[in-house]
């Protein structure tokens, strides 16, 4: 007689759940003093649900104003979501008493931003952009926080001595590096990359793209990667999630998915991706 091995089932390292989130809509004064008027409300996330094991990278995809970037403001707790439940290595970021949950999370949780110029301070050194979250989490002060500067400087392929320069020093490819080495800086195991490439020259994307994947094998990290160029995402994701007007309309694996999507949308989306087509001697 056979026994069967009890499996152990690892908890995701992202498990949303039935998430929605609505905006009010600004309405002039006088609408707003008409009594039993109720004021209106637009629904950017409507019921998504998705989760992503460790060391993979999950891919939401959608044109401009589809919900993306709401939802990865969800993730990373810096948007309360209308419905619907964040979880994060199985804990609930938003539950009535999670304040401390969500204090311990920060440290775990990173995010890349779409534009490395808006999102460093052009008044601080590299070296305190970098440094703020290693003594905001307290985990080295003085020469040792300088060592681990450097080192996360050295990470993402720039130099010891680039700490003591300011952001306009450097090409928009570099900036995106410091802002990797600024996310790597806490130690985390989940990071959000909101386009990281878009902003970038297109003879930079794949060297940033080439050192997330690297990052992440290296580092065992877990990335949600938002972005509306399936190129980029056939290159880095193993899953792919489409986003139409806040609704996860089509859910696959990445080689799945490209062979042929079913949702109407998803081909549309695919269909106009370029295409490089051999020459002929004609």
């Amino acid at each position: 007689m056979k026994h069967s091995t009890p499996t152990t089932t690892v908890a995701p390292v992202l498990s949303v759940e039935g998430l929605s989130r609505d905006f009010n809509i600004p309405v002039p004064f006088l609408r707003r003093l008409v009594p039993g008027r109720p004021r209106p409300v637009f629904r950017a996330v409507t019921d998504v649900s998705f989760e992503i094991p460790r060391g993979q990278t999950y891919a939401l995809v959608g044109e401009s104003g589809s919900g993306k970037s709401t939802i990865a403001r969800m993730v990373v707790g810096l948007t309360r979501p209308t419905a619907g439940v964040v979880r994060i290595a199985g804990h609930d970021l938003f539950a009535p008493d999670a304040r401390d949950t969500r204090q311990a999370m920060r440290r775990r949780i990173q995010m890349v931003f779409q534009d490395p110029q808006a999102s460093l301070n052009p008044r601080w050194r590299v070296e305190a952009i970098v440094g703020e979250p290693i003594r905001a989490f307290g985990l080295a002060s003085g020469r040792a926080l300088a060592a681990r500067v450097a080192g996360h400087l050295e990470t993402v392929g720039l130099s010891a001595a680039d700490a003591r320069k300011y952001p306009h020093e450097f090409s928009g490819g570099q900036r995106q590096r410091i802002a990797i080495a600024r996310a790597l800086a806490s130690e985390p195991e989940f990071i959000v990359c909101d386009e990281p490439t878009s902003a970038l020259d297109v003879s930079v994307q794949a060297q940033v793209l080439n050192l997330l994947r690297t990052l992440q094998s290296d580092l065992g990290l877990t990335y949600l990667f938002i972005s509306h160029d399936l190129a980029v995402v056939r290159h880095m994701a193993q899953r792919v999630g489409v986003l139409q007007r806040g609704i996860l309309v089509e859910e696959a694996d990445t080689k799945t998915f490209f062979a042929g999507p079913k949702a109407e949308y998803s081909q549309m989306l695919l269909s106009a991706v370029p295409k490089i087509r051999k020459g002929t001697d004609e």
